[in-house]
Parts: C-alpha cells; sequence; structure tokens
C-alpha cells in the first residue's frame, strides 16, 4: 500500500499517479537494482510529466516512491534504502542544483511483512529483459480515509482498475 504525499506539496505529481492508478491496464517491477525497485506503468497515462515536481519537505528516504526518468514518470520505484545523494537536489543534473525526482508517496504496507525486500529478492540484476523474472503489478486501488472519525487507519476504496489477469 502506498500513500500519497500531501497534495499541498506536489499537486500535479500526485494527481498524476492517481490518473496512472485509475486508469492502470498492468505493469511489473522490471528493474532490481541495488537501490530501487523500478516499475513499467502501463495506464491511460502515457506521457512523462512536464516538469520534475519535487518538495524538499518530501525527501527519498527508504521505501518512499519516486517516479523515474527524466522527466518524471509515468514510470515509478521504490527506494530501498535512503536515495538523496542518488536521486535527491542536484544529483544527476549537475547544471541544476534543484532538480530532483519527485517523491509521490512512501510505502506503509508490505514493509514489515517483508514484501519489498522480497520483491528485492527476484532473481537476477539491474534491468531484467527475462519478463519471466518480472513481478507482476495486476491491479491499482484508490484507497481514501473513510472519513467518519472513527479511527485514522481505516480506509475504504475510491476506485480500482479493471479486474484483467495483464499482459505486459
Amino acid at each position: 500500500v502506498i500513500e500519497l504525499a500531501p497534495i499541498s506539496l506536489i499537486p500535479y505529481s500526485v494527481y498524476n499517479f492517481l490518473e496512472i492508478a485509475r486508469t492502470w491496464k498492468n505493469g511489473a517491477f522490471h528493474r532490481n537494482a541495488g537501490h530501487v525497485l523500478q516499475a513499467i506503468a502501463r495506464s491511460n497515462v502515457k506521457q512523462s510529466m512536464p516538469f520534475q515536481e519535487y518538495s524538499k519537505e518530501y525527501p527519498h528516504k527508504k521505501y518512499t516512491v519516486g517516479y523515474a526518468g527524466r522527466p518524471s514518470g509515468p514510470e515509478f520505484y521504490i527506494s530501498i534504502q535512503n536515495n538523496s545523494g542518488a536521486h535527491g537536489p542536484g544529483s544527476q543534473q549537475q547544471h541544476n542544483p534543484y532538480e530532483a525526482d519527485c517523491i509521490i508517496g512512501r510505502v506503509i504496507q508490505g514493509v514489515e511483512d517483508g514484501t519489498v525486500d522480497r520483491i528485492h529478492t527476484m532473481p537476477g540484476k539491474e534491468f531484467l529483459s527475462d519478463k519471466n523474472k518480472w513481478v507482476l503489478i495486476r491491479r491499482m486501488h484508490i484507497l481514501v480515509p473513510k472519513g467518519d472519525g472513527s479511527d485514522d487507519d481505516e480506509y475504504v476504496e475510491f476506485s480500482s482498475s479493471p479486474e484483467v489477469l495483464p499482459d505486459v
């Protein structure tokens, strides 16, 4: 489960990820690097963001989720270590010390039970050309806080992608 960053910090990137989730067709973790697990995202969102949106209030900590590429997305990654040096401000473009990969959220379920770490143990390293080694992402669900004041950790489904098996 990914909790998105506050929309007040990075509104365009959060909205874009919600559109990716809402129109999700298929995807998979296809890159198993030493510092990230990168996923292909297939949805109605076909183009990258027109700019890098970053907030220093939402840095590249372990288990945060960011957009991959220049400019951002629609592919995304989970940081499996603190990536402030590799993806934070000024890390990838020396001529622009302010640009950084956008962090759109953080993993809030799948860490304690070891799910993210198990994905990181998938066979192969870096970009995996053998699709049989990919870890498929079958569906996306958009959850929102229940909002009745009973429990801050309770969510209800707002939207979900179609129930189809992915053909990556």
